[in-house]
């Protein structure tokens, strides 16, 4: 009988351990890879396991998670048998702080609403015992004079009282009844957001004994990703640039990233590492009804183009000049930098906080200090003034991306830039403004200026002249660009008569002098050209 007994405890228990059991899991975000439009995200989680098998429920996950992403690693006596993704659209969530303080907000202002309204009610109804017992005295009864001033002082006395309590009352709830609305509305976009539903990712795991496994859970979301933004820094034209390297980043998975090791990476996942093919490109003839087939739906495709969101910007303010190149150890100088085959990755010293608001948090990447040329360059065809330049070398090595730039010179904020690494120049030219103390002209030379008819033909010859003058106490170097118009037809002549020491760029028509000048000294530089023509044509500059 003993051992029956027995018998049937062991197979009851055997029957509970092969019974599979469902285990909620409270992870928590502990890294972050932001890429250009794409982010994964690492969770980690400790659980203790029993015997048998278990079903661990990762909850409160981002319901925009690549299910084709999820990667389940841990580390224990376990073994993982099964990964599943689902969106749990029943489980009721537990409100939020910020939504529990709104609400009890909502209660102490209603509160002194309904106090308001009760003594408002109470000075009306004063109001009106007092305006219907207004009668002095009784049938034939006299009220002598002291009497009556005394009664009506008191009328005016309190009923004044009255008013201004009734008016002050007024004003109270009407402030109330503006707060209530606000915290009211605010509480229900919350709700309206804390409402949806939760992503899960569901791991069946294993046990020969109880446990004690360390997760690990890594998926990839769209809508994060982050955009470079820049400091340039120039104290003086002689000292090289302070580069500062900053991301905005930003993301809207539905779920904070809160005090995370953040990692930013060049790279972009969605876009296709497969090789493109070229398919057989056919040659036909010129069909018509093609083109009005095309002209008829050309509506449609350009008002879809008007659908193509916008890039976001960020306005930055402009930093104390006292700031501008102080050294100091920051969170950009203990960046990890790495560089991988197909992109380089920016791992972020601090933890930082990222909420799921769509908001751009500024981060800071790393310090550079770029070795510079600083030179002026002049279109005084399009404007007389001197811009100062400088030009970065070697800027490749940096790891850069295309953004907006802030630039800032002599500790003053100079402006706005793009910095477009997208071209293959040895050099970044950023303009860091105007110099009024370098004087340019350009003027037109009227004894060479003129237009002859030469047989069936016109030739008309343009000279100017440019001038730079030097007000500074340094020497230096200016680039003065200028142009002669470039053909289109062939019974245009364009020829170039003089532009001494200029380099001229035949394809596209730019001339170009780089000189030097000395303090106080007055150069000039001459630009002559013809034009020659049909007479019976007229010619159109583009």
């Amino acid at each position: 009988m003993k051992n029956l007994i027995i018998g049937a405890l062991l197979a009851c228990t055997l029957q509970v351990q092969a019974q599979n059991i469902d285990k909620p899991v409270k992870s928590q975000v502990k890294a972050v890879t932001v890429f250009l439009n794409r982010a994964q995200i690492t969770n980690t989680a400790q659980v203790y396991l029993p015997t048998g098998t278990t079903t661990l429920v990762f909850e409160d996950l981002s319901t925009k998670i690549d299910k084709q992403s999820i990667q389940v690693s841990a580390k224990g006596s376990l073994t993982i048998m099964a990964v599943k993704h689902q969106i749990n659209y029943l489980r009721n969530q537990t409100k939020a702080a910020k939504i529990r303080m709104l609400e009890d907000s909502v209660s102490y202002y209603a509160d002194n609403q309904k106090l308001a309204t009760a003594m408002r009610t109470v000075l009306l109804q004063e109001q009106e015992m007092i305006l219907s017992n207004k009668a002095i005295g009784g049938d034939g009864v006299g009220v002598n004079a002291q009497k009556l001033k005394e009664v009506a002082e008191y009328y005016r006395t309190r009923l004044s009282e009255i008013a201004l309590a009734v008016l002050k009352a007024d004003k109270e709830l009407t402030t109330l009844n503006a707060k209530i609305s606000r915290l009211q509305y605010q509480v229900s976009e919350l709700n309206r957001d804390a409402n949806k539903p939760t992503s899960e990712v569901l791991v069946t795991v294993s046990t020969s004994a109880p446990a004690t496994g360390d997760f690990e859970l890594d998926y990839i979301v769209p809508d994060a990703g982050w955009t470079p933004i820049y400091d340039i820094r120039a104290k003086d034209a002689q000292s090289p640039i302070q580069l500062s390297y900053k991301a905005n980043v930003f993301q809207n998975t539905g779920v904070d990233w809160r005090d995370v090791k953040v990692t930013l990476s060049t790279g972009n996942p969605s876009q296709s590492g497969v090789k493109p093919e070229l398919s057989t490109w056919y040659v036909n003839f010129f069909n018509p009804v093609m083109l009005e087939s095309l002209s008829k739906n050309r509506g449609r495709f350009d008002n879809n183009m008007s659908n193509l969101p916008a890039a976001p910007t960020q306005a930055i303010s402009m930093e104390d000049k006292e700031e501008t190149f102080k050294k100091a150890l920051t969170i950009a100088d203990q960046t990890v930098v790495s560089n991988t085959t197909f992109a380089t990755e920016f791992e972020i010293s601090v933890p930082y906080t990222i909420l799921s608001d769509g908001k751009p948090q500024l981060v800071d990447i790393k310090n550079y200090e770029v070795k510079t040329h600083y030179e002026y360059s002049v279109v005084p065809k399009k404007d007389y003034d001197a811009f100062l330049m400088a030009k970065m070398v070697d800027w490749e090595a940096y790891n850069l991306l295309s953004g907006q730039a802030n630039v800032y010179f002599e500790g003053s904020f100079v402006g706005e830039t793009y910095l477009d690494v997208a071209n293959t120049k040895d050099t970044l030219a950023i303009s860091l403004g105007r110099d009024k103390r370098i004087i340019v002209k350009r003027v037109k030379i009227q004894d060479v200026s003129s237009k002859k008819f030469i047989g069936a033909n016109i030739k008309e010859e343009l000279g100017f002249e440019i001038q730079v003058r030097n007000n500074k106490k340094d020497n230096i170097t200016i680039t003065i660009e200028e142009q002669i118009p470039v053909s289109k037809n062939a019974d245009i002549e364009v020829e170039l008569l003089e532009a001494e020491g200029a380099v001229v760029n035949k394809i596209n028509g730019k001339v170009t002098w780089k000189v030097q000048v000395k303090p106080s000294e007055l150069k000039k530089h001459i630009l002559r050209y013809t034009l020659k023509y049909p007479k019976n044509k007229q010619i159109t500059f583009e």
